[in-house]
């Protein structure tokens, strides 16, 4: 026993699985859980027995038609929302450090999924995130932004602090987004899609994959696969089989690297090419059965009516609007 607690404690907790906990110890059930995340069943329920695995004890007492939490999974569920409530402050003093001159108490607060981030911001709106006063910039999981969302209600009711969620959605079932989007509909936040585009094979420069149009699922699994940790894994994991998986991280240097070794293929949103300049290192090829991604912004109507996101908005919308022609993506509304 000690030897595999000593074990364990190297191990790192993955934060969002904390989440996703928390959110399945408050609803009994794996599959509502999965639906307020924006994740499949599946996805959930590899979830927590991966934590469970982290944590070394058995978090729930599963039925036949029914889920309970275990003695420890109640013990555990307070110290759980300790640590993310920590993190997440965390988080917010980084953010705010992190700005010039500190922000003014006013600020925006901007919380973004990173891989929509990474592929989605144009240089000339990455600098305005950067130089802006007004905006509390901050990468995150969609899981965590929801949870930021529903936090700054509960923080100052009536005052609470402007925030705005960049969301981004892999090819799910409409259903899956929903239920998830609804429970921040119903605290006053509404979502507006703003693109819809499709992954393409991130593959070294140098390999014969990049001599290739056009990749088949066979051209790809010819190099163990590096995801992000988000839905992706659930749509790849489906598509190409676990085994073909061989790590998921939210670090893209670390994917990059590995690409670049020409030992792994990886994956990011087609608007890549237009946003993220391409240095020899690895390039982006078409799928032939590529999966959609939707990128969308959700907050209280007043905030996303705010100055400071208006202004990032009006650089999405010229740079978006004089590439329309690209044919990497279509524009919602």
């Amino acid at each position: 026993a000690p030897r595999g607690r000593e074990a364990r404690r190297g191990l790192p907790v993955n934060i969002e699985y904390l989440h996703y906990f928390l959110d399945v110890a408050k609803t009994k059930s794996i599959a509502q859980a999965a639906k307020l995340n924006f994740i499949s069943s599946q996805g959930m329920s590899r979830a927590m027995g991966e934590l469970e695995k982290e944590l070394g004890c058995q978090l729930f007492i599963r039925y036949s038609n029914k889920l309970a939490l275990s003695p420890a999974g109640e013990e555990l569920t307070d110290a759980a929302a300790r640590v993310v409530d920590d993190y997440n402050a965390l988080l917010d003093l980084a953010a705010a450090k992190a700005q010039p001159d500190h922000a003014p108490c006013g600020s925006l607060l901007l919380d973004c999924q990173n891989v929509a981030t990474l592929a989605f911001f144009p240089q000339k709106a990455k600098d305005y995130l950067l130089g802006a006063r007004e905006i509390i910039f901050r990468e995150s999981q969609n899981s965590q932004i929801r949870q930021s969302l529903l936090a700054s209600c509960a923080e100052r009711d009536g005052d609470a602090l402007p925030a705005v969620g960049l969301f981004c959605f892999f090819n799910q079932e409409r259903h899956s987004e929903d239920e998830g989007l609804a429970a921040l509909e119903e605290h006053g936040f509404r979502y507006r899609p703003y693109l819809r585009t499709f992954d393409k094979a991130m593959v070294c420069a140098a390999s014969p994959l990049a001599q290739k149009d056009v990749l088949t699922d066979a051209d790809i699994a010819t190099r163990p696969i590096v995801a992000t940790n988000s839905h992706l894994y659930t749509v790849l994991s489906k598509r190409f089989g676990r085994d073909a998986i061989a790590l998921s991280s939210a670090n893209f240097a670390l994917r990059r690297q590995m690409v670049e070794a020409d030992s792994a293929v990886s994956f990011l949103p087609a608007i890549a090419e237009l946003t993220t300049p391409e240095d020899g290192g690895y390039v982006l090829r078409p799928m032939e059965r590529p999966y959609e991604v939707e990128i969308g912004f959700a907050g209280r109507e007043r905030d996303l009516e705010a100055p400071a996101f208006r202004a990032l908005i009006d650089i999405l919308d010229g740079f978006y609007g004089a590439h329309q022609d690209a044919g990497l993506y279509t524009l919602c509304g």
